[in-house]
Order: structure tokens, then C-alpha cells, then sequence
């Protein structure tokens, strides 16, 4: 009786079917266990009518130069940008007589209560700054996809009151080699994953001196092109580098402000959108009583003339300008 063998197509479609699960378990062990299933790529971009974010896609990041190991996002083959494929959902086109004004709240993943508190109590437009550092970051950002929540990671940077306070070992900094610094960099971007742009917000109360220094910016610009991520800057006397979609922003609430002083500073956010077009608000950090203050105030926007955005949306929004 001849020996049993296998038909050569047969160990072919096996040997594929293995491949597949070694590739699947990779892709599990770098991005986590998906929320939801996983959206097609060429699915839900900016302004979609659904309300959860789609879990990170693998088209849409790349081993970094720095460390392979590392993930960080990139444009997918087709085209399509971290920044439209995580964008949180938005009013297209803004209710006429309507001015867009859009929130980031900073330091996201520090505090898990907290974070998680942010996540509940305030609406879905309100765009979320996740700090590198932070302990509690997977569960967090899983928090905000399935709330609807956009996120941004934020990237540590000097400060105006180095040595005394930094951002940490991994901040960019002037004097910093450029190798170091993009290793800083790219260590940042692999954090975490599905996210629309950085931020140079990671829940301090001190002042970045990075992008105030225009040959920091056309550095920062130079990496951050080829991402497809957008830059929101939150330190006095910076600006956005060229080329990268971003904004400044208009008014910034750090928690040593009072409940009165808040509320005075998103009254001032409120009036700049109505006289520019537009206007983004910073928080900080998610206090109890930063998260209260903002809830309570974007429950009158409509009567104040405005409609709360995402940040992708606004920056979308000037970019088309």
C-alpha cells in the first residue's frame, strides 16, 4: 500500500491559512484586541454619520526609522490620512448662521478616573490630547473610539523653565542631534494608535519653548508631512509649521484657574468665534472641575450662536479655505 500524501494545493491552502493567523497574532500583539470590527479602509473618513471611531487599521502606520519595533501612522497606499480616517463626526455643512468652535481637552491617560470622566460627561465633539506618559492609555483610548471622541497624542517639548521643569527625558529640544530627537519623536507617535494629529499639550502647566524657534518648526514640519496628521499647538508665541494642517490655539485653561476664571476664559473663546469665523479652545487636563465648567458651557452653544466641532473638522475647515 503506498504512503498517504498530501495534495500539494492542500498544503498550499493550509500553509496560507497559518500565515494568516501568524500575521493576525503580530497585528493583535501591536495594536491591541480591536473595539469593534475593524472598518474598511476606504469606510468612514472625516465627517462620518456614525458615532464611534474606527479601531486602528494597519494600512495606516509604518515601522519607524528609528526602531522598527515601533508603529507610527502614515498615509494608507490609497491616499487616505490618520487624519480623515479617525476624525470624529461632524455637522457638514455648520447650520447656517452657525460659527464652528472646537475644544481640546490635554492629558488624557494620566489619571484613569478622570480620563473616564472626561470620556462620559462631555459631548462626543470635544476632542481628546492622550499625554505619552500615561499609564492608562489602551483602556482609555478604547474608551474614547467607542465614545466618538477624536484623540491626539501629545508630544513632549522643552519648556520655558528647563532644567527647573521638563517634559521629560523624551521632550524634542534645540539642542538636541536630530537623530535624537526624531527617536523622541517617533517614540511619541507609537504610544498609542488611531489618533488624527499630535499636540504639543500633555497636560502641564508650563509653557513650550519648541516651536517658537522657527528652525525647531521647519524640523518638526519635515517629519510630521509625511504622517498625514494634523498639529495643534498650545504654547504662547508658537505657530504651526509649513505645510502641516494645524492651528494655534485661541484661548488655553490651565487647571490653577478659577471656576469663575474658566468660565471667563470660554466666554472668550466664544466671542473670538464669532468675530474670526472660528476659534479653538486648549484645556489642560481633565479636573473635576474643568470637565463640569466645559460641560455646562457647551450646553448653550446654540443659543450663543456657535456649534462644537471636533478639532479635525476645523482644521479641515481652513485648510479648504
Amino acid at each position: 500500500m503506498p504512503p498517504f500524501r498530501i495534495a500539494r494545493s492542500v498544503k498550499l491552502f493550509w500553509a496560507g491559512i497559518a500565515a494568516a493567523a501568524l500575521i493576525g497574532a503580530v497585528v493583535l500583539q501591536v495594536l491591541g484586541p480591536p473595539d469593534h470590527d475593524t472598518a474598511m479602509l476606504t469606510g468612514p473618513v472625516l465627517h462620518r454619520s456614525g458615532s464611534a471611531i474606527p479601531p486602528p487599521n494597519p494600512a495606516l502606520l509604518v515601522a519607524s526609522k528609528a526602531n522598527p519595533a515601533w508603529k507610527i501612522p502614515h498615509p494608507a497606499p490609497d491616499g487616505m490620512t490618520p487624519m480623515r480616517y479617525y476624525a470624529a463626526a461632524a455637522p457638514v455643512p455648520v447650520p447656517q448662521g452657525l460659527h464652528p468652535v472646537a475644544v481640546m481637552m490635554g492629558g488624557i491617560g494620566e489619571a484613569r478616573q478622570a480620563s473616564r470622566d472626561a470620556i462620559r460627561s462631555l459631548p462626543p465633539a470635544v476632542s481628546l490630547a492622550l499625554t505619552p506618559y500615561g499609564p492608562h492609555l489602551r483602556s482609555v483610548v478604547a474608551a474614547a473610539r467607542a465614545a466618538g471622541h477624536e484623540t491626539l497624542m501629545g508630544i513632549p517639548m522643552q519648556t520655558d523653565r528647563e532644567p527647573a521643569i521638563t517634559e521629560g527625558d523624551e521632550a524634542l529640544r534645540g539642542s538636541e542631534l536630530d537623530p535624537v530627537n526624531l527617536k523622541h519623536l517617533d517614540w511619541a507617535l507609537s504610544r498609542s494608535a488611531g489618533y488624527v494629529g499630535v499636540t504639543d499639550e500633555i497636560g502641564m502647566s508650563v509653557d513650550e519653548t519648541y516651536l517658537t524657534q522657527l528652525l525647531n518648526r521647519h524640523w518638526l514640519g519635515k517629519q510630521l508631512r509625511p504622517t498625514g496628521l494634523l498639529l495643534v499647538t498650545a504654547s504662547q508665541g508658537s505657530g504651526v509649521p509649513s505645510g502641516v494642517p494645524g492651528r494655534v490655539a485661541d484661548v488655553v485653561i490651565h487647571p490653577e484657574m478659577s471656576v469663575d476664571e474658566q468660565r471667563a476664559a470660554l466666554k472668550r473663546l466664544a466671542a473670538t468665534a464669532v468675530a474670526s469665523g472660528s476659534a479653538l479652545g486648549v484645556i489642560s487636563s481633565p479636573t473635576a472641575d474643568d470637565i463640569a465648567v466645559l460641560a455646562q458651557w457647551c450646553q448653550g452653544l446654540k443659543a450663543d450662536g456657535l456649534v462644537l466641532v471636533p478639532v479635525s473638522a476645523l482644521v479641515a475647515a481652513r485648510g479648504a479655505q
